[in-house]
């Protein structure tokens, strides 16, 4: 089998490529922890001096891989009338604190990251350009907080960076309705900050790392970490640890007779399905 994360060192580039193309580099959790080590690893590179972050095949990064989601959080619905065992809220917090690390680890990454944004960019994926410093995307680009729609309705890893980066009231908007939106309103929203044709997203992101690597290390580095300080002030750090705590309070919802339930929904019909019609429900 092929490594999940693929990295590449070119001179003073690192590329950290996502490589589940099957199912649009939709994440598990094992695959992010991959990935997190292989950014450190280039933080502690002298060689390195700023890295590109892709997908590869036909998208960024759709999200986590749900059905590998289910199964960890213990939510797997087998037989009509038979709830699972869910685990320990300690354990589900002890989940969701390395999830929330992993999240922390970009935003507090030690030398710039630049997102090459292509395809389907949802979840986990978002996520990952609304942290990291600097975000290209092809203008075809689909991005939305559609996962929101899992019963989570605002409930995400990172607020403070997302009101900082859409206003309150945008950000509302987006987490609660979780509506797609392409590569060029995302850069008038100061999601990312260049959205290109297709054709062109790769020698953008490229050329673009080559003038931040311009830069003395030193100089990354310090700016880097002024930027922390800054963010700091602004509740930067204090977002990660209200977010993990939130996210084992929002998988672990009671839903009501008249609420749609995706998980029941899905052990009848199916992963992809299920999708397909929660998002009618929703739209």
């Amino acid at each position: 089998m092929e490594p999940s994360i693929i990295v590449e060192k070119e001179g003073p580039v690192a590329r950290l490529i996502l490589n589940i193309p099957e199912k649009h580099n939709a994440l598990k959790f094992d695959d992010l922890d991959t990935l997190v080590d292989a950014l450190h690893d280039a933080e502690v590179d002298d060689d390195i001096k700023v890295i590109i972050l892709k997908g590869r095949g036909r998208s960024f990064c759709a999200g986590h891989d749900y059905n590998d989601a289910v199964r960890s959080y213990g939510l797997e619905v087998t037989e009509p009338g038979v709830k699972p065992r869910r685990p320990s809220q300690r354990s589900r917090l002890l989940r969701d604190r390395k999830l929330g690390e992993n999240y922390m680890a970009f935003h507090y990454s030690l030398k710039p990251v630049i997102a090459q944004v292509h395809g389907w960019c949802t979840g986990v994926g978002l996520y990952l350009v609304e942290l990291v410093d600097l975000a290209i995307a092809a203008d075809d680009t689909k991005f939305s907080h559609a996962e929101q729609r899992l019963g989570l309705a605002g409930n995400t890893w990172h607020l403070n960076t997302q009101i900082i980066t859409y206003g309150q009231k945008k950000a509302r908007e987006l987490l609660l309705l979780g509506d797609n939106f392409d590569g060029q309103e995302a850069q008038r929203m100061g999601v990312i900050n260049r959205s290109v044709p297709a054709e062109k997203l790769e020698e953008t992101v490229e050329a673009w790392a080559q003038r931040v690597a311009q830069h003395p290390r030193d100089a990354l580095v310090t700016g880097k970490a002024m930027f922390q300080m800054a963010l700091d002030s602004l509740g930067g750090s204090q977002q990660f640890c209200r977010g993990y705590v939130g996210h084992t309070l929002g998988t672990n919802l009671r839903l009501e007779d008249d609420e749609y339930n995706f998980l029941r929904e899905r052990r009848d019909k199916g992963t992809t399905a299920t999708f397909k019609e929660r998002n009618k429900v929703f739209e």
